[in-house]
């Protein structure tokens, strides 16, 4: 993906489109781009496979939103991040093919616990994005934000009685409290070992 983005970068300096000194950003920018391409490619067809198109939308749009500002654990490499995405959603998928929750007081309750887990730990900061007083206040109020909006849906999916969509959101708000539950984990082993 480097070389790609090299070769596109230097072809577009060479015929004047872009400045050299603007090199470096356009080099993110489009290496951005193409990793959320890949990830949108990679749901789609993750949910064709299983049959769950809609479900693997609705897990990313509902579980991406408070992980950005939540944190928790992060792969250290991109490849890593995406391969641990992949099976996540693959493991997601292959739980809603499995109708394994279909009980609404059920659905309730775990997402009342998972909601209580991100309220309580976020934001998780990661070595790569350090926080400081600032953002630490910022990325809570957003997570809560973000959350509410997440669990509004939630309730509406409940009132349709749209138990599958519920089962989706509520498990994107599990996985959203795993990965709290493992950023802090890893900060408390790094943060052990760099004494």
């Amino acid at each position: 993906m480097e070389v790609l983005t090299k070769r596109l970068i230097n072809n577009l300096i060479n015929n004047n489109i872009i400045k050299k000194e603007d090199e470096e950003i356009y080099s993110y920018g489009f290496n951005q781009i193409v990793f959320v391409a890949l990830n949108l490619i990679t749901t789609l067809v993750i949910g064709v496979v299983f049959n769950k198109t809609f479900e693997s939308i609705l897990f990313m749009f509902t579980y991406i939103p408070i992980r950005v500002y939540a944190g928790g654990y992060h792969a250290r490499t991109k490849l890593g991040c995406y391969i641990f995405s992949v099976l996540m959603l693959i493991s997601v998928c292959y739980i809603l093919k499995l109708n394994l929750l279909q009980n609404s007081l059920l659905i309730i309750i775990l997402s009342i616990v998972s909601s209580g887990i991100i309220l309580y730990l976020a934001p998780i900061e990661d070595k790569n994005k350090l926080l400081d007083e600032i953002e630490i206040k910022v990325y809570k109020k957003r997570t809560i934000r973000n959350l509410t909006i997440v669990l509004i849906v939630l309730c509406i999916t409940l009132i349709f009685n749209k138990i599958n969509l519920s089962s989706c959101i509520f498990i994107s708000l599990l996985c959203n409290g795993i990965m709290l539950m493992l950023g802090k984990i890893s900060n408390s082993v790094r943060y052990k070992y760099s004494k």
